[in-house]
C-alpha cells in the first residue's frame, strides 16, 4: 500500500481546478474566497490581485517563491475576476508557460499566494496569517482525499462529506476506522458520514491503480467541551509551571471559549482525546489546563494549542517561540541550538517551547547595584544595528558582537543600556515594537542565555540594563489577538480610544492583559535579571473611557496604571528604573515622578537649531528638568532618540551657514558643546547610539 500523503479539507481559502494539480495541467483556475482564512478581503468591492510564485526544487523552502513578481505588481496577469460575492478566480492556464519556468530540470512543488488590493492595504491570507501554498503534484497517478468540513476537529454533531479524487480512473474506495462508506470506479468518489460521538475516526481514501493501492488519509476527531475541574491549588498560573513532583501543568485563559486541546511535539503533534484540557472559571475568566508528566527537564518540547477546534495559536506565556514565517531567515549561528521548526508536519502554526530549565543560568554577578536614577547616563541601543554591517541595513547585529563593545560604552561614562524592544517581534529585521509575544526574547539577536551573558556582562562592567517594551499595542500573531474577531475580542479594542494606535490596541481595562503586564515585568526583572523598564507611549495606556478631553489632557488613569506597574518594579527591586515614554503635561509626568518614575524629556527640536547655528528656538535649558516645570531629577532629558532625525543630519540639511552645512570640524565642534550642555546639566540624561 502507498501512501499519499495527510489529505486537505476542501473548506480552504484556495480550491484548484483541476482539483489535482500537476505540472502537466492544463486550463488550471485557482478559485480564491475572500470570507475564508484571514478573511482580510472580505466584503472588499474593489480590484484584487494574486501576488503568486512557485516553490520548486530550486527553493531553499517555503519563504524562497521563484518566478514572483515585484510586489504590488498591478498588471492583468495578476488581476483576480469576481465571480460571485467573496470569489474570484484566476485563470493561470499552463503553470509553466504562466510563470515562465523554462529549465526543464526545475520541478514545481507548490504555487504561493497573497491576494491584496491594488495598494496591498488588505491581504487575504490563511488563518494564521501565513502565506497560501496549494500543492503541484507529480505527473504520476495521484489520489487526494479531501472533507468539506473546516476543520478535522469537531465539537457538535456534524455530517461531513469526504471527496477522492484521482487523475485516472481507479477502482475507489472511501473507510471510516477500517468501515467501507462508499465504493466505486471512476475519477472520483464521495462519501458522507455524520460524527457526533467523541472519538478519533481515521478516514482513509484508496484507489487501486495498475495493480497498485494508492491511500491518502485524514483523522477527525469528535470532542465535547473541555471538562470542568480546579486548577491545582485553585489559582491559575498561565502558562508552563513546573510541579514540585517534576510534572508541568499547561494552561491558557481563553474567554468564552468551549475547548482547548493541546498539541504537542511530544505526541508527535497528533490531536488526541487525551489531550483535551480542563476548563476552570476563576474570577469571571475561564482557563483551560492540563498536566504532564514524564517530560525531561533539558528537552526542548515544542506545542500549540487548538481553541475551539480551528484555532491554532501558540502559548502567550511561553519563554521561547518558533515562528514558521521569520525562523527560516535566522542567521547561521545566531542560535546553534534552537530547536527545529517541525516543518515536514506543517508550516502555518507559531509554536511555543518549554523546557524545565530554560531560565537557569549561572550568573557571575549575584547582585548588582542600580546606579542613582538621577545619575544615569543611559545609551538607547538598537541590537540589530549596533554592530550590524555599516552603512547598511542588514539588520545583522547580534548580542555576541555587542558584547565585544560594552567596555567601550562604559569607558564613554554610559551607566546603563536601554534596549530597544527585544521580546519576539515580527520578523527578524525590526525595532522591535511589533511584539507578539512578551516573555520571549527575540531569536534574531541570540539565545536566552546570550542575553543573559549580555546583561551579566553590563553588571559585571557597572552598567544597568533597561528593556523598552510595547505594552499599548501588539502585532497580529499575539495568541489572544488571533483567538477571537476584533468586534468581539475582549483582550484589544476594535478602535483604539486614543490618537495613537499603529497596530492592535490593547484593551487595558481587561484583567488579564493587567496581569500580563505584572507578570512580564516580574519575569523579566526575575529570570533575566534587568534592572528597569522604559514604557512605549504611555499616552495609550489610560482606561477606555479616559480619552473624553482628548488623547493630550491630563488623564489620572494613566497616572494610575504607571503607578500600578511601579509598585510591581519595586516589588522586585525597590531601586528599580521606571521610565515613561509619556511626553505629556507636567501635572502628569510630576504626579508620576512622586513615586520615583522618570519621564522622557525631549529636547531634539531645541538641540537642533542650537547645533545648526540658529539663536531661535535654540535655548536647551529643558535638559534640566525644572526649567521644564517638572520635579528636579525627574526626567531623561535627550537630544536624539530613535523617532528623531539625527542632529548631524540637521546640521548639514538645514545649517544656518555654509561652513555649519558642509565643514566637518564645525559640524563636530557645535555637537560637541551640544552635547555637553546635556551632560552637565543636573539630572539622567540618554545618549542615541
Amino acid at each position: 500500500m502507498l501512501l499519499a500523503g495527510i489529505a486537505g479539507l476542501s473548506a480552504q481559502v484556495v480550491v484548484t481546478s483541476p482539483s489535482i494539480l500537476q505540472e502537466s495541467s492544463r486550463d488550471v483556475k485557482i478559485i480564491f474566497y475572500a470570507d475564508r482564512g484571514n478573511e482580510g478581503l472580505k466584503g472588499y468591492d474593489g480590484d484584487v490581485y494574486a501576488h503568486t510564485g512557485v516553490i520548486t526544487s530550486l527553493s531553499a523552502g517555503s519563504g524562497d517563491w521563484k518566478y514572483a513578481p515585484t510586489w504590488g505588481d498591478n498588471s492583468p496577469k495578476y488581476k483576480m475576476t469576481r465571480t460571485a460575492p467573496d470569489t474570484y478566480e484566476l485563470n493561470i492556464g499552463e503553470i509553466r508557460t504562466y510563470y515562465g519556468i523554462t529549465n526543464p530540470a526545475e520541478t514545481i512543488k507548490e504555487l504561493a499566494f497573497v491576494f491584496r488590493n491594488s495598494d496591498s492595504s488588505r491581504q487575504g491570507k490563511t488563518a494564521a496569517g501565513g502565506d497560501i501554498f496549494t500543492t503541484v503534484y507529480s505527473d504520476e497517478f495521484q489520489s487526494v482525499l479531501t472533507s468539506d468540513a473546516s476543520s478535522t476537529v469537531l465539537m457538535e454533531p456534524t455530517a461531513v462529506t469526504f471527496t477522492l479524487n484521482t487523475t485516472a480512473d481507479a477502482a475507489l474506495e472511501i473507510k471510516v476506522n477500517g468501515a467501507s462508506v462508499a465504493k466505486g470506479n471512476g475519477m472520483k468518489l464521495t462519501a458522507s458520514r455524520t460524527f457526533d460521538a467523541p472519538g478519533a475516526y481515521k478516514v482513509e481514501g484508496t484507489a487501486s491503480y495498475n495493480g497498485k493501492d494508492v491511500t491518502s488519509e485524514m483523522t477527525i476527531t469528535y470532542v465535547n467541551a473541555s471538562p470542568t475541574a480546579t486548577y491545582p491549588g485553585g489559582v491559575p498560573q498561565e502558562g508552563a509551571v513546573k510541579n514540585s513532583d517534576g510534572s508541568v501543568t499547561f494552561c491558557l485563559a481563553a474567554p468564552e471559549k468551549k475547548n482547548v486541546m493541546i498539541v504537542p511535539s511530544w505526541d508527535n503533534y497528533e490531536l488526541l482525546m487525551s489531550n483535551v484540557m480542563n476548563r476552570y472559571d476563576y474570577q469571571g475568566n475561564s482557563y483551560f489546563w492540563i498536566t504532564v508528566n514524564g517530560l525531561d527537564n533539558t528537552t526542548y518540547y515544542p506545542y500549540y494549542y487548538l481553541v475551539d477546534g480551528s484555532i491554532k495559536v501558540g502559548d502567550p506565556y511561553a519563554r521561547l517561540v518558533l515562528d514558521p514565517y521569520s525562523d527560516k531567515y535566522l542567521a547561521n549561528g545566531v542560535f546553534p541550538d534552537c530547536p527545529p521548526y517541525p516543518y515536514d508536519k506543517f508550516d502555518d502554526t507559531i509554536l511555543a517551547v518549554y523546557r524545565g530549565n530554560m531560565d537557569e543560568y549561572d550568573w557571575k554577578v549575584k547582585s548588582f547595584s542600580i546606579p542613582e536614577h538621577k545619575d544615569l547616563i543611559i545609551y538607547e541601543l538598537l541590537l540589530r544595528d549596533f554592530t550590524g554591517t555599516e552603512g547598511k541595513a542588514d539588520g545583522n547585529g547580534t548580542l555576541a558582537l555587542a558584547m565585544e563593545r560594552l567596555e567601550y560604552l562604559r569607558d564613554l561614562g554610559v551607566n546603563a543600556i536601554e534596549l530597544m524592544p527585544i521580546m519576539e517581534f515580527d520578523g527578524n529585521n525590526s525595532w522591535g515594537y511589533n511584539t507578539n509575544f512578551y516573555f520571549a526574547p527575540d531569536k534574531a539577536y541570540g539565545s536566552p542565555d546570550e542575553y543573559r551573558a549580555f546583561i551579566d556582562r553590563c553588571h559585571e562592567l557597572g552598567m544597568a540594563v533597561i528593556l523598552d517594551v510595547v505594552f499599548n499595542q501588539s502585532a497580529g500573531l499575539n495568541p489572544w489577538y488571533l483567538m477571537y474577531p476584533i468586534d468581539h475580542n475582549p483582550f484589544y479594542n476594535a478602535t483604539a480610544p486614543h490618537d495613537y494606535s499603529v497596530l492592535n490596541d490593547w484593551n487595558q481595562n481587561n484583567v488579564l492583559v493587567q496581569q500580563q503586564w505584572d507578570n512580564c515585568i516580574t519575569y523579566w526583572m526575575t529570570a533575566y535579571k534587568v534592572d528597569g523598564f522604559r514604557f512605549d507611549l504611555v499616552k495609550g495606556l489610560g482606561d477606555n473611557d479616559s480619552y473624553t478631553g482628548g488623547t493630550e489632557a491630563y488623564n489620572q488613569s494613566r497616572v494610575a496604571r504607571m503607578n500600578r506597574l511601579n509598585n510591581v518594579i519595586k516589588s522586585v527591586n525597590p531601586n528599580g528604573i521606571h521610565i515613561n515614554e509619556n511626553l505629556a503635561g507636567a501635572k502628569e509626568e510630576n504626579e508620576m515622578a512622586e513615586s520615583g518614575q522618570l519621564n522622557w524629556s525631549n529636547i531634539n527640536s531645541q538641540s537642533s537649531k542650537y547645533a545648526e547655528g540658529f539663536a531661535a528656538g535654540s535655548s536647551t535649558m529643558g535638559f534640566y528638568a525644572p526649567n521644564y516645570d517638572r520635579s528636579w531629577g525627574s526626567t531623561v532629558s535627550y537630544a536624539e532618540s530613535h523617532d528623531e532625525q539625527r542632529v548631524n543630519y540637521n546640521q548639514t540639511k538645514y545649517g544656518a551657514n555654509d561652513p555649519i552645512k558642509r565643514k566637518v570640524d564645525m559640524q563636530m565642534r557645535r555637537l560637541g558643546s551640544m552635547a555637553a550642555q546635556m551632560i552637565l546639566s543636573p539630572g539622567a540624561h540618554m545618549i542615541w547610539q
